[in-house]
């Protein structure tokens, strides 16, 4: 047998070979992006449910299902996704503390008044908190944020594609989005503010009120219409 009819055999096993390697590596880089896209699927199924929980979304972004270059796309994804909601989460559970919807109550103003000590104390904390975590939203949806998670993961460019591209809806929110989500956080704020107004009125106007008959009663007309004033400030908001 000649040495020809040999190398030929090997040359072409070789190309077999590296057919079949390189048919692997394209299967397994489109199942692992297909994963990444499932679990983004399922975050969005969470966060849109009724019920949402942060748990449910912390052992969904704490869990990396990928490999290699993909799992840190997919980190930098969900550490991006995990900061969002977990930041919206805490100003949804500030904002719905029974307590605020108590500020402005005759239950309130007879336990903590007329000095309201706690009351002012809960509306300032209570603003202040809000007012950072406006701030921290407002920072991660920026492009230039979005887009330093994945840039202290890798430097590859697919990996920071691919990346893009999967949060690319957030990457281009519109300024009128932004300012949609700035507004509705600033009208908590605006209604903490009228009812610290209105707690500075009650102390300033103190002995010149009490609740009476589970209803705050004033003893002249003008502070009347002053509180009311307050209170129809807040409905209209």
């Amino acid at each position: 047998m000649k040495k020809g009819s040999k190398i030929g055999l090997i040359v072409g096993a070789i190309i077999l070979i590296i057919a079949i390697v390189g048919g692997y590596f394209f299967i397994n880089d489109a199942t692992q992006k297909a994963k990444i896209v499932e679990e983004f699927e399922e975050i969005q199924k969470i966060t849109k449910s009724s019920d949402f929980n942060m748990d449910q979304l912390n052992q969904k972004t704490g869990n990396i299902v990928t490999s290699g270059k993909y799992a840190k796309v997919e980190k930098a994804a969900k550490t991006y996704a995990s900061d969002v909601f977990s930041t919206a989460f805490e100003i949804r559970t500030i904002i719905g503390d029974e307590k605020i919807s108590k500020i402005l109550t005759a239950d309130n103003y007879e336990s903590d008044g007329p000095e309201f000590t706690e009351t002012k104390q809960y509306l300032s904390d209570t603003k202040n908190k809000i007012e950072e975590l406006k701030t921290k939203m407002l920072d991660i949806i920026k492009e230039e944020k979005i887009n330093s998670y994945i840039e202290s993961e890798t430097q590859d460019s697919y990996s920071i594609e691919l990346y893009k591209e999967l949060l690319k809806k957030d990457i281009e929110i519109s300024d009128t989005e932004k300012n949609t989500l700035e507004q509705s956080i600033d009208k908590v704020i605006n209604m903490l503010s009228i009812e610290e107004e209105v707690i500075n009125f009650l102390i300033e106007n103190k002995g010149k009120w009490k609740v009476q008959g589970g209803q705050i009663v004033f003893n002249a007309n003008d502070l009347v219409v002053k509180y009311n004033g307050y209170i129809t400030k807040l409905r209209i908001l």
